[in-house]
């Protein structure tokens, strides 16, 4: 079949429409492309997946991928008829199995071509390549059974990938036409509308981070500490929301999590009194760890005690945890005045608090009336308070950011109370702003790349999380 009678079998089959269609980039269009439908017609799947297999002939091609969803079936009708191997990119991370949002069996530096159905914005094949890009694929050439014409084949090839399609909208018109399966007012409407409505892919990028950033930018406009704002300045031009829980007992070993882990989190938690051989020297290379890598040191000492044993625990050596953490957290059992005694010694303004209101062991004591009143006093006292820890609850007022221990993708638990919840889980239902996760980095056989696959699973989990906390 050649291209001429597959699209006009094509139309037959109701893939052109016209009426009015709100595209992905929010544009009202007078006509859509629906190749979803192809799937019913065996036939047509495989002339078009032929169509496209004949772009790639002298193309480097040592895997294939569809953009999700509509691809998929391309990509997979190519791949099994051309004996190529194919990779699957998720829309979202799973909760089970590997949990990884790159299916498939590659080596760093394999080729892969990408295909999409249509090309409009460029925008859905960007952030597919993105994803695949991070895994090690090297991929220069990306394919389409149809370019729109309104911009997005120029964006891709601003990012230096070759666009490889099989028609143009323009082309596709002038064959309708010319088989009599359109008006030549549906013709020139239709060529208007294109010519009119260029869609520009960086203004729409820019939306599409902005609407990212809404929860966390939302924050920072009321947040009072500068602490805060400078967590939430670090967490957007990270793309992070992962805080490692630094549980180790030696200064080396801290020091070394601390450097690996430190380009992927926002936040570096401590126990500065576990460390066995503490010395002077260990927060200022910890200090200058923070620095090299930008993420704030969080020091849990979970201060507790009678205002006066609280302030000198903050101030006095050898620790001497006020002069470096970035943040300290706080238990309200004692009521606000745990909070003041912080308060009076001064050391507050570079030093950020946060809450503990709800803990993660199984049989926690912190019932639904103490959260309820330590959310009350971290909301009064948030001149100095960051946000929470709790695991159920998330804090009414958008002030207050919510920091979720007992993250892990391994959602077992331990033998001591500890119960883990999976980043989806976290960010979706409970709305979290900050995920911490200790021993499913620093137990790990390289704690680099787990944490750089923490990062990215939370900050999509946060990404899909979005039209809930809208």
């Amino acid at each position: 079949m050649n291209k001429q009678e597959l699209a006009l079998q094509l139309f037959d089959l109701g893939v052109l429409q016209f009426g009015s269609f709100t595209l992905k980039s929010g544009l009202q269009s007078p006509f859509y492309l629906d190749f979803r439908k192809i799937i019913a017609y065996p036939h047509i799947l495989k002339e078009i997946s032929e169509q496209l297999w004949e772009l790639t002939k002298s193309l480097p091609v040592d895997h294939i991928c569809g953009v999700p969803y509509a691809a998929l079936s391309l990509s997979s009708t190519m791949a099994t008829m051309h004996d190529k191997s194919m990779i699957v990119k998720r829309k979202e991370v799973k909760k089970h199995g590997t949990k990884k949002i790159v299916e498939g069996v590659f080596e760093k530096g394999d080729t892969c071509v990408v295909i999409d159905d249509v090309i409009s914005s460029g925008i859905s094949m960007i952030e597919t390549l993105e994803i695949l890009e991070q895994e090690g694929l090297k991929i220069d050439h990306v394919l389409a059974i149809v370019d729109r014409q309104q911009g997005g084949k120029d964006a891709l090839e601003k990012h230096d990938y070759q666009v490889h399609c099989v028609y143009t909208v323009g082309e596709i018109l002038d064959i309708l036409l010319a088989g009599e399966k359109i008006t030549q007012q549906q013709y020139e409407d239709t060529l208007d509308f294109i010519h009119e409505n260029h869609i520009s892919f960086e203004a729409l990028r820019r939306r599409r981070l902005k609407k990212v950033a809404f929860r966390y930018s939302s924050i920072e406009r009321q947040v009072e500490h500068p602490t805060t704002k400078k967590l939430l300045k670090i967490m957007s031009r990270k793309r992070s929301n992962l805080c490692c829980s630094g549980d180790v007992k030696t200064k080396a070993e801290l020091l070394a999590l601390a450097d690996k882990v430190g380009p992927h989190i926002c936040m570096l938690k401590t126990h500065i009194d576990n460390i066995q051989d503490f010395d002077a020297d260990l927060p200022v290379q910890l200090k200058a760890l923070a620095q090299k890598h930008n993420f704030l040191l969080f020091e849990d000492r979970k201060f507790a005690d009678i205002g006066h044993i609280a302030m000198q625990q903050f101030t006095a050596a050898p620790l001497s945890i006020a002069d470096w953490a970035d943040v300290v957290t706080v238990h309200v059992i004692a009521g606000s005045s745990s909070v003041e005694a912080l308060k009076a010694t001064g050391k507050l303004d570079n030093t950020a608090l946060i809450v503990v209101a709800e803990m993660s062991t199984k049989d926690t004591l912190t019932s639904e009336d103490y959260v309820e009143q330590a959310f009350d006093i971290a909301l009064r006292q948030r001149d100095v308070v960051m946000g929470v820890v709790a695991q159920r609850h998330r804090p009414k007022d958008a002030e207050l950011m919510l920091f979720s221990p007992g993250i892990n993708m391994a959602t077992k638990g331990d033998a001591h109370g500890q119960t883990y919840n999976h980043p989806q889980k976290a960010f979706s239902d409970r709305g979290v702003d900050v995920m911490i996760v200790g021993r499913g980095i620093y137990l790990s056989e390289d704690p680099a790349t787990t944490a750089a696959e923490y990062q990215k699973v939370g900050w999509q989990a946060y990404l899909d999380s979005l039209p809930s906390r809208q």
